[in-house]
């Protein structure tokens, strides 16, 4: 995955992208970089880093378990940034529009969002938002990567 594009769909290598925050040797610099290193984290299943990036005033007890478990059936397939209000390096709040796109159990929904962010001590913290989940009708081409990350060519996988 290293040398491989990020799932978030910045068109930079994985490497140089959300494995900076995931693996925690960079902070997000803005609330975008948050999102997207959350929805990695999610694509990747880096479970831990979902719960340190929420703020901890909206954590539960037994969050973390309770993410794995919601998450052992669901693939996620990309993301959609659709605009991002503050959220800049010296903004204290800032509030990313998105779509997430995910299959679970062979069916496909779109995640439909507005989250707010947090920073805090010079750390961004995701701190709520409401979701709204549809069905999706994603279409794929031939020759696109598989959505289920195989490794093989749409065709060669799901399509056929």
């Amino acid at each position: 995955m290293n040398n491989s594009l990020c799932p978030c769909g910045s068109l930079i290598a994985y490497s140089q992208c959300c494995a900076l925050f995931i693996n925690t040797s960079l902070l997000p610099q803005t609330a975008e970089q948050l999102m997207r290193s959350r929805f990695t984290a999610f694509y990747l299943n880096e479970h831990t880093y979902l719960l340190d990036t929420h703020h901890p005033s909206q954590r539960e007890a037994g969050e973390l378990e309770a993410i794995e478990k919601d998450q052992s059936t669901t693939d996620w397939i990309k993301l959609i940034i659709h605009r991002t209000q503050l959220g800049r390096k010296n903004d204290l709040t800032g509030t990313v529009d998105f779509s997430a796109y995910f299959n679970q159990e062979g069916d496909f929904f779109e995640l439909r969002e507005s989250s707010n962010f947090i920073q805090e001590n010079s750390q961004w913290f995701y701190l709520d938002g409401e979701p709204h989940i549809q069905r999706s009708e994603l279409k794929f081409k031939r020759n696109d990567p598989c959505w289920c990350n195989s490794g093989k060519k749409f065709k060669h996988c799901h399509a056929s």
